[in-house]
């Protein structure tokens, strides 16, 4: 009961500050807030695949990495809302592989760890990958948001997409609290289950029918039903790609910065799935053109 009156609590604070954040901010403001958002999520994603519990020099190497790894995550978020996205995605991208082989060379310094297994070396290794993956993995997923706000009608689009995809989410877990008994993805997630699944996609599909009805034009509501339901179902593998990380760390959530909700990387899990697909189906099937330029 605690959890549910904390969630709810959490939710009346956040919706208004988001809805406002969506609708009124310019879009390089929206850009920078949504760069906040995605330099927190890949420190928590960070501390969940990296840890910290090597020793002083290994963690200040670390941390060297982390660093380039998040202000690199931020910075893809801050190109796409520029013109020049296209030319500056590629500079980014190079400087990133770049400056993680740089940093990543002091936790594999120690030339004598060869000859102790070359653990040294592997970890560095290790780090560089899943610091270049985080950057991709949340970075540039989520930054499909700020690409969406540019589109026509673009505030709209992404309140649909917040809005299916947490319908789903919240349907999926008191769907399956009240009657779930069948595990979903029992190694990676033990709570979750068959009918919260269903109930969640069920529930994502009803969402993008109103949604069609009440705030965004140009969908009939089969086309509503389907891209609710490919919404809901992206938004359950995001949910699921995140509890493969949380499962690999032995943690219950990314971190604690959402009272009731767990961490920022927690909230955005499905949305890293479901906002690519969105803008994706826009733009190739819809002939959304770029900057909100119908095609």
């Amino acid at each position: 009961m605690r959890e549910h009156v904390g969630r709810v609590l959490s939710a009346l604070v956040a919706l208004p500050l988001l809805f406002g954040a969506v609708r009124f901010l310019p879009l390089p403001l929206f850009a920078v807030l949504i760069a906040a958002v995605v330099f927190l999520a890949q420190i928590e994603f960070y501390r969940m695949t990296l840890g910290w519990h090597d020793g002083p020099a290994a963690r200040r190497a670390r941390y060297a990495v982390v660093g380039v790894g998040a202000a690199a995550g931020a910075g893809i978020v801050v190109i796409a809302s520029q013109p020049a996205w296209a030319a500056g995605l590629p500079l980014l991208a190079t400087a990133l592989v770049m400056a993680v082989g740089v940093t990543a060379l002091a936790r594999g310094n120690d030339l004598a760890s060869r000859e102790r297994g070359g653990q040294d070396w592997r970890q560095a290794s290790t780090d560089a990958a899943l610091a270049v993956f985080g950057v991709w993995y949340v970075a540039w997923l989520f930054a499909h948001f700020v690409s969406l706000r540019e589109l026509r009608g673009g505030e709209w689009l992404v309140f649909f997409v917040l809005w299916v995809t947490w319908i789903g989410d919240a349907a999926a877990y008191y769907v399956g609290r009240a009657i779930g008994k069948t595990p979903l993805a029992p190694r990676l997630s033990p709570k979750k289950t068959v009918a919260g699944a269903v109930g969640g996609v069920a529930a994502s599909a009803a969402a993008a029918v109103i949604a069609a009805a009440w705030f965004v034009d140009g969908f009939s509501w089969p086309e509503a039903v389907g891209v609710g339901i490919v919404g809901g179902l992206a938004g359950m593998a995001g949910d699921l790609a995140e509890s493969m990380f949380k499962r690999g760390a032995g943690v219950k959530d990314s971190g604690g910065l959402v009272p009731s909700h767990g961490g920022f990387l927690d909230k955005i899990d499905g949305l890293l799935f479901t906002a690519p697909l969105f803008y994706y189906y826009l733009v190739w099937v819809k002939g959304y053109g770029a900057h909100g330029v119908a095609g």
